[in-house]
């Protein structure tokens, strides 16, 4: 991501916020071993959360602009 958090507006942070969240829980379900997340139901929520981590991630990136460079300053 090409933007720093300070230059997001709120509610773009919040989205961006969600969607680490989302990314964690996701992750996190695959990294430690329990016995719901080897069910279907467990591999069900994992593929939910990722790809909602992906979605909300690049909806925040989309709000801010993305990599937009800032427009030039006239001189005039």
């Amino acid at each position: 991501m090409c933007l720093h958090r300070r230059q997001l507006d709120s509610t773009s942070r919040r989205i961006r916020a969600a969607g680490g969240l989302c990314l964690f829980a996701g992750l996190a379900l695959q990294i430690f071993p329990t016995a719901f997340a080897h069910r279907p139901a467990g591999l069900l929520m994992r593929f939910v959360l990722i790809l909602s981590a992906i979605g909300l991630l690049l909806w925040s990136s989309r709000r801010s602009g993305g990599c937009a460079a800032p427009p030039a300053e006239r001189n005039s």
